[in-house]
């Protein structure tokens, strides 16, 4: 098969690929669409040594059953599918609770079973959801990234609170879509890209600034009021957006970190506890976050209009150079294949 193969950082290569094997329990995909993650970009860059080159990156997909090899749980080849790409052990107190990615045994689809930036992958049958055949390839790649956006929301435990969100990528613009459709009071969006607080701001924010706003923290202040921003989301995951949020939340108030632009940081850890900030990570999804997330898009409740595009896969490369860039004007990326 062709597949865009990661070889060297910064340096991805379409080129032909071994066939993926099937075993006992899996089934074969015939990729259609696989989106471009920032996590993706991070390996692609040299940033995980975990996981070297050569390797098939891609975990957002949506694709057409193709073959099977044991229980399917009603799929049939033909039918139009997307991916969970996490498998957990099933046996431990995460699977339990459908957290499959904090599971200490678990299998990933870039570890495990090839990646998705390719013609094909295999997948555990029980990691394979059966998607309408009227949902567009393209939109259901959105499902992975949607669910990271409801699993963040849920740390609002159920409650409607003031919010803000630090960077309006992908995640970021799905956390406030979201937010915005259960009727949160408040939201505001800081980002330091001219585009993406456009596009902030025509998806819902309330208030939409520039963080490198001398005055951008007091405009905050002002539009939170009293009360105070309950809950801030660190859609971008650097140094600055990190301490930027550890001040803007209220005391006692929540900061949920959910990008991973730097893996260090250096925190004023006195400022978390003089004003009892509580700081909550949030990975990925559970299953039922995961289905939540193929019925939003389903339903037609999460708009794509001006933040995402489309490429095809072979020219991934230039794609994940353009992403990269300071100057670009791209969002989110699916390689259609």
């Amino acid at each position: 098969m062709r597949a865009l193969v990661y070889v060297e950082p910064r340096k991805a290569e379409f080129q032909e690929w071994p066939d993926p094997v099937i075993h006992p329990g899996e089934g074969i995909v015939r990729i259609h669409a696989a989106g471009v993650c920032g996590s993706d970009l991070h390996i692609w860059l040299g940033h995980s040594p975990a996981l070297p080159p050569p390797r098939v990156l891609g975990h957002e997909l949506t694709g057409v059953l193709e073959r099977v090899d044991g229980e399917t749980g009603g799929l049939i080849p033909g039918d139009h599918v997307t991916v969970f790409p996490h498998a957990g052990c099933g046996e431990c107190r995460h699977c339990a609770a459908g957290h499959d990615a904090l599971c200490p045994r678990k299998r990933t689809i870039l570890r495990n079973f090839g990646g998705g930036f390719a013609e094909y992958v295999r997948m555990p049958l029980k990691n394979l959801y059966r998607l309408s055949k009227d949902t567009d390839f393209v939109e259901g790649t959105i499902i992975e990234p949607l669910a990271c956006a409801l699993h963040a929301i849920g740390k609002c435990r159920e409650e409607k609170v003031p919010i803000a969100i630090l960077g309006a990528g992908p995640v970021g613009l799905l956390i406030l879509q979201v937010a915005r459709q259960l009727d949160f009071p408040k939201i505001a969006v800081a980002e330091v890209r001219a585009q993406r607080l456009a596009q902030a701001r025509d998806h819902g924010a309330d208030l939409a600034v520039n963080p490198q706003d001398p005055e951008s923290l007091e405009k905050l202040t002002r539009f939170f009021g009293d009360e105070g921003c309950f809950v801030v989301f660190d859609a971008a995951g650097v140094s600055s957006t990190r301490q930027f949020a550890i001040r803007l939340a209220r005391p006692q108030g929540l900061v949920v970190p959910i990008g991973m632009g730097e893996e260090i940081s250096a925190i004023d850890f006195a400022e978390i506890i003089s004003r009892e900030t509580r700081i909550e990570g949030s990975i990925a999804y559970t299953r039922r976050e995961f289905e939540s997330a193929i019925r939003w898009i389903t339903e037609g409740r999460v708009s794509l209009k001006g933040w995402v595009s489309d490429a095809p896969l072979a020219e991934g490369q230039a794609i994940f150079n353009d992403l990269v860039s300071a100057n670009s004007s791209r969002i989110k990326a699916v390689l259609k294949v």
